[in-house]
């Protein structure tokens, strides 16, 4: 039931900046020749690892480029996420706990999130999760396969996003060992196999970089793009702190952050109290602290970066859910998590209704999924899933709300791809839009993924000779607005669009009464005779 909650989420139009970025360029590699090379808007582009253009770009192949076509692979990777993690914890815990760590991933709000606006972090979340899952399998069994299939996916985790998808799999399987005194399991001959099969898959990346980038290119991609942060290497830098990355996984695992909490502590005492002979799992403890730690390290953090240690804070909560519900402490946290969501879920329907409004028969489905979801519980025996039924409901309640009361309202203050919507409607292909004293480093893409073209950035000094008449077509600003009709009358006035950079909402913009006035007017023009 976690993973619909994704399903509201995935017809909205795409946000700009980088998930729109992401999927024009892979519009944009559809058009050229060589998959090996990438391009931004005509310009060669070296910043993301090439999975998810490389999957983006076979979906639209075969499903066509739209909306949904361009979310569908993140849920596809959601879904293998979370059977990965039921499958890793299975490897330590009982199917009871397996389950639970797999429900907790899939309600938690960063699920939520991350099928909504699609960047490349479940493409290194996903198959880093298989990895770690088939070589702690080998560690265990022996099998040739699982380490074949592990390391495969190790490749296909740096390929989603750079060498972290390497390094936290080797990190948290190795202290993994040697807290367990298997120190023996890292000296196996065939662990050298798995280096040799993570190389091979690799290299196609690893030439198209070299062969459009030369050295430079291999340098960033296994350097400068991530340790160089650390170092200093890279010129990256907004100054979040030390905490930052702590504080936004506390949101990104609602609602379990205060159980997690609590759960965390008391995993502590475990870890240092441990029996000679017992073996523990460690994974989970170390796969959410030691990446925590590395990457708060960085000089630049964006919060969707901590999103990796989601999985292993889902395995560690449930395998103290599992005790708790034999304890005491039981009644109050299923007390507590109810009261929390009731909560959540009221504040954000009263929000929802006096900052953007929707019609009453919008609220129809909350309500009727919690009458759905009551009667449910009152017919279960389980107390496990009774209380994760609630949870698991205000996730799909949550995801409702946010889809499509909040994103798909203020989605329509994205002029340009309000404005693309309506050049695909009413006019023929072969489009050419010019961008008109526009800023160049926002890097608007929606024109070029909705029209499947690239877009031209001009001013006036040059505006004559980068249009041309017919089916050009000019975006610009309330500025570049009255310099062209004062200097190019003959211009056509299309239509006017309100317009709002989403990926910076303030409360001036939420308040109906303020919102007014930090909207913009930005203008679709079509070219005559200039």
């Amino acid at each position: 039931m976690g993973i619909c909650s994704y399903l509201f989420g995935m017809f909205n139009n795409i946000m700009e900046i980088d998930a729109m970025q992401y999927a024009s360029m892979s519009r944009e590699l559809l058009r050229n020749e060589n998959f090996l090379h990438f391009f931004d808007n005509g310009t060669p582009y070296l910043d993301k690892p090439p999975l998810i253009f490389w999957v983006t770009s076979i979906f639209f192949k075969i499903f066509g480029a739209s909306n949904f076509s361009y979310r569908l692979p993140s849920f596809l990777f959601s879904i293998i996420a979370i059977y990965s993690t039921f499958k890793l914890s299975n490897l330590y815990y009982s199917k009871r706990v397996s389950f639970s760590a797999s429900l907790i991933l899939s309600s938690c709000l960063m699920m939520i999130v991350i099928n909504g606006d699609v960047r490349t972090d479940i493409y290194m979340i996903s198959p880093m999760m298989v990895s770690i899952w088939q070589l702690a399998q080998y560690f265990k069994s022996k099998n040739i396969t699982y380490l074949i299939i592990g390391s495969v996916a190790i490749s296909l985790s740096m390929m989603g996003k750079g060498p972290l998808g390497f390094i936290i799999p080797i990190m948290v399987l190795g202290v993994n060992l040697i807290y367990n005194k298997d120190l023996n399991k890292l000296l196996d001959k065939n662990i050298v196999l798995g280096f040799i099969i993570i190389t091979l898959f690799l290299l196609p990346m690893s030439f198209g970089l070299y062969d459009q980038f030369g050295f430079r290119g291999i340098k960033f991609f296994y350097w400068t793009q991530s340790f160089g942060r650390i170092t200093g290497d890279s010129g990256w830098s907004n100054n979040t702190g030390p905490f930052y990355l702590l504080n936004v996984f506390f949101y990104s695992f609602f609602p379990w952050t205060i159980l997690f909490i609590i759960a965390f502590f008391e995993k502590i005492k475990t870890v240092f109290n441990k029996k000679e002979k017992e073996y523990q799992e460690i994974i989970s403890f170390s796969g959410f602290l030691l990446p925590l730690i590395i990457l708060s390290l960085s000089n630049y953090k964006l919060p969707h970066y901590i999103y990796c240690v989601v999985p292993f804070a889902s395995i560690l909560l449930a395998s103290k859910i599992d005790k708790w519900t034999q304890s005491k402490i039981f009644n109050k946290i299923y007390l507590f998590q109810n009261i929390l969501l009731a909560f959540t879920i009221g504040c954000i329907s009263i929000f929802i209704n006096y900052t953007l409004p929707q019609n009453n028969l919008f609220y129809t489905f909350p309500i009727f999924a919690i009458i759905v979801f009551m009667i449910y519980n009152h017919y279960l025996n389980s107390k496990l899933y009774r209380f994760f039924v609630p949870s698991v409901a205000s996730s799909l309640i949550l995801s409702y709300y946010i889809n499509l009361g909040i994103l798909r309202t203020i989605l329509s203050f994205q002029s340009q791809s309000e404005a693309a919507h309506y050049l695909k409607e009413n006019f023929n292909s072969n489009i050419e839009l010019v961008f008109f004293e526009e800023d160049k480093q926002a890097k608007s893409r929606s024109f070029n993924y909705y029209l499947d073209i690239n877009t031209v950035y001009v001013n006036a000094e040059n505006v004559k000779e980068n249009i041309k008449s017919g089916n050009t077509f000019i975006f610009t600003n309330e500025k570049g607005y009255q310099t062209l009709f004062s200097d190019y009358p003959n211009l056509k006035l299309l239509k006017i669009f309100d317009h709002y950079r989403i990926s910076k909402v303030n409360s001036k913009f939420i308040n109906t009464k303020t919102r007014q006035r930090t909207l913009q007017k930005k203008y679709l023009l079509q070219v005559d005779n200039i």
